[in-house]
């Protein structure tokens, strides 16, 4: 049995931060398999502020 079919979850499903600074790996657990962030707390909020501030700015 491999270990990601023991753990009960899918190699496709094990993702990488979409923050390019974050070196983290995450299951993402979501319905759709659409996460992105590690975390909201940090990653994801970090990144939907720049791109808030870059769309107020331009």
């Amino acid at each position: 049995m491999s270990p990601a079919a023991a753990s009960g979850t899918s190699p496709v499903r094990v993702r990488e931060c979409a923050r390019p600074e974050c070196t983290r790996l995450f299951v993402d657990r979501s319905r759709g398999g659409t996460r992105h962030w590690c975390g909201m707390e940090e990653c994801g909020n970090r990144v939907k502020a720049a791109n808030y501030r870059y769309r107020k700015k331009g």
